[in-house]
């Protein structure tokens, strides 16, 4: 099978996913995410696989959703200024909240491979994966919410608890990649040129432990792990902050932020580009919460 936006290898224990678009640094949208599950899918089917890598080519893991929409589908969140036809707008957040779910149920293990930057849906990926090991430069963080845009993702409380998790998001701040191992984020934050090295022996003890007791009993197990998960409230809170995160997208006109001389993102991205728009969005921010550098490399 052919994939447009990602690359599959299935290599005996391990299979590894990269997103493909290093040029627009794996900004995820409709195409990306299709390609994702369909990639998923064949995976799930492969008896040999144990453990599924996630990583990104290029520069970075995944800067987040693509703002741009150029030459694809464009996913959420939609120009608050256009009267969007509700129904749509709720469905197609549900559907991208099904993919993350998808994942996290995925009945093998999934390791997310970070560097770079690791933003919004880019975070939601690496988040929704059962284990993630960055470098110690990465960063993460989800800018979406200096937009007026709240996160969509339940998995915040869950992986960080609420105190880390409100101030990440109520701020938009971002963190390196040791202070996402320290707070819990990811499990292991290593230096760059310690990368590969360290994935290599992590998913190795990975496939190992999957044998143990056979595919079906860790199948077993983890789903026991998702119903406990569920009855804590995960599963209300998919949909509580699916709903959030549209509502916060589409306040009505005359009533939204922009409406009301806050920054305008999308007026910005149409008179002087996304580049710019992006600058402008971040540069209040830069002088409380000055955005880590990622190596270069």
């Amino acid at each position: 099978m052919k994939y447009k936006h990602v690359i599959l290898k299935l290599d005996g224990k391990v299979a590894t996913i990269t997103l493909n678009r290093p040029d627009k640094l794996n900004a995820i949208n409709d195409e990306v995410l299709r390609d994702l599950i369909k990639a998923l899918d064949k995976v799930k089917r492969d008896f040999e696989s144990k453990v599924v890598v996630i990583k990104g080519a290029g520069k970075s893991f995944c800067t987040g959703q693509d703002l741009s929409g150029e030459g694809t589908e464009q996913v959420m969140p939609p120009d608050p200024r256009e009267k969007a036809y509700l129904y749509d707008i709720f469905t197609m957040s549900l559907q991208n909240q099904s993919v993350w779910q998808y994942i996290f149920e995925f009945p093998k293990i999934t390791v997310a491979q970070v560097h770079g930057h690791c933003l919004g849906m880019g975070l939601d990926l690496a988040m929704a994966c059962r284990a993630a090991i960055c470098t110690e430069d990465a960063v993460f963080g989800d800018p979406s919410v200096r937009m007026g845009i709240a996160s969509p993702n339940p998995l915040w409380t869950f992986r960080i608890g609420l105190k880390k998790t409100k101030e990440l998001l109520l701020t938009g701040k971002y963190i390196d990649g040791r202070e996402a191992e320290r707070i819990g984020l990811v499990m292991k934050a290593v230096p760059a040129d310690r990368l590969e090295e360290t994935m290599a022996t992590e998913v190795e003890v990975f496939a190992q432990s999957a044998g143990i007791g056979g595919w079906d009993q860790m199948t077993d197990f983890w789903c026991y792990s998702m119903t406990v998960l569920d009855l804590a409230g995960l599963a209300a809170g998919r949909r509580l902050a699916s709903n959030a995160h549209v509502l916060s997208a589409i306040q009505r006109p005359g009533r939204h932020l922009t409406d009301r001389g806050g920054f305008d993102f999308y007026g910005i991205k149409k008179e002087k580009g996304l580049k710019a728009a992006i600058e402008e969005r971040d540069a209040p921010f830069e002088k409380y919460f000055p955005q880590p550098k990622p190596k270069k490399g």
